[in-house]
């Protein structure tokens, strides 16, 4: 598979370039017949804390989707190992739903709601005094800018599945409301419907 490796904080080995390469390479058997399927990832490994976080992204071009897979670990082979795997069962799903026998006529799985959501973070740290101090209020510390896209909530169940998000903003393409689908304690879905 190709990909593109971003760093921060963190400075590859040739040793650990080659092991990326061949745990990148490992998704090469799933696309043999749909090269086409996705397009060149972006590998984005920072270090923070003692953490390595490794994180994959890349576009489905046959949906319009993104995957975006993330693992953390304080090793950074067995984050690359986690990450990889979790992009292997991601592209596994979506050769799945875009079988012509799982699709409905609009291109999009039949039963979308009965999709299992998974969770990628897994949060190891060696340093457990920082969690020990004192609470502190909590600040924004990321902000970012998105277009509402409009969708079906099938569509929405879907992207927020292959991006690994517990909650997911759209535009409703049957009543133009602005929704929000979010992944409940229970295991099921919530929609909230926004009035204007």
């Amino acid at each position: 598979m190709e990909y593109k490796v971003f760093t921060k904080s963190v400075e590859l080995s040739e040793a650990n370039k080659n092991y990326l390469a061949k745990r990148m390479s490992k998704p090469d058997h799933l696309l043999k017949k749909q090269k086409d399927l996705v397009s060149p990832a972006d590998v984005r490994i920072t270090k923070e804390r003692g953490i390595y976080k490794v994180e994959i992204t890349t576009h489905v071009k046959a949906l319009s989707k993104i995957i975006k897979v993330e693992e953390r670990s304080n090793d950074l082979y067995e984050a690359i190992d986690k990450v990889t795997d979790a992009l292997e069962r991601k592209i596994r799903e979506i050769k799945t739903r875009l079988h012509p026998k799982n699709l409905s006529d609009k291109g999009i799985p039949i039963n979308p709601k009965e999709a299992v959501l998974t969770r990628t973070d897994n949060l190891d740290y060696e340093d457990e005094d920082e969690f020990s101090e004192k609470p502190v209020a909590p600040k924004i510390a990321r902000v970012k800018h998105h277009d509402l896209t409009i969708m079906n909530v099938e569509e929405a169940i879907l992207q927020m599945q292959l991006l690994g998000h517990s909650f997911f903003v759209f535009r409703d393409s049957t009543n133009d409301a602005v929704s929000v689908l979010y992944e409940r304690k229970d295991g099921n879905l919530g929609l909230l419907v926004f009035n204007e």
